[in-house]
């Protein structure tokens, strides 16, 4: 009997040891996930107030990034200019690039979804309405395709509207 309660002391002994392991490997990582948090936030703040992001700047490492094929890269990098959310960079533009993104490495219904998010508050953009319907058209959604073209024919600038 009194060997089942030593057992017993053990067991819970060996136990108490393990959480107590565990409990201090899970807060540290808690604690670095914390701090890793902040240091982000914190560069973003800093970041956005000393670098001075303008539309020359974003196009050239977007380029630059597409051009080496590092397409998660220039995504990241869209998708951070969009977390921001300063006003120097247009949002259509930022939205136009992650659909070609998209679009370019076979991700359709993703950029599908960034030609219509350009649409919802410029429905009169006629790159994204005849880039939509090239997507269509690739799909093989004719009909989608075909309303598309027609209205961005409709839509499309005339050379006397066009500003250099």
């Amino acid at each position: 009997m009194t060997n089942d309660i030593l057992f017993f002391r053990l067991y819970v002994l060996t136990i108490l040891v393990f959480l107590l392991i565990f409990s201090f490997v899970l807060s540290k990582q808690l604690f670095l996930i914390i701090i890793n948090q902040v240091k982000l936030m914190f560069l973003s703040n800093n970041l956005q107030k000393q670098v001075d992001f303008n539309e020359d700047f974003y196009f050239g490492f977007l380029g630059l990034y597409l051009f080496h094929g590092n397409v998660l890269i220039s995504v990241a990098l869209s998708e951070f200019i969009l977390e921001i959310n300063n006003d120097v960079v247009a949002k259509d533009l930022i939205y136009a690039s992650l659909a070609y993104s998209y679009y370019s490495n076979s991700f359709y219904s993703i950029a599908e979804y960034y030609y219509l998010k350009i649409l919802s508050f410029a429905p009169s953009n006629y790159k994204a309405i005849l880039n939509l319907a090239h997507l269509y058209s690739n799909l093989g959604y004719k009909t989608k395709a075909d309303y598309l073209f027609i209205r961005a024919r409709n839509l499309k600038p005339r050379f006397s509207d066009i500003v250099y």
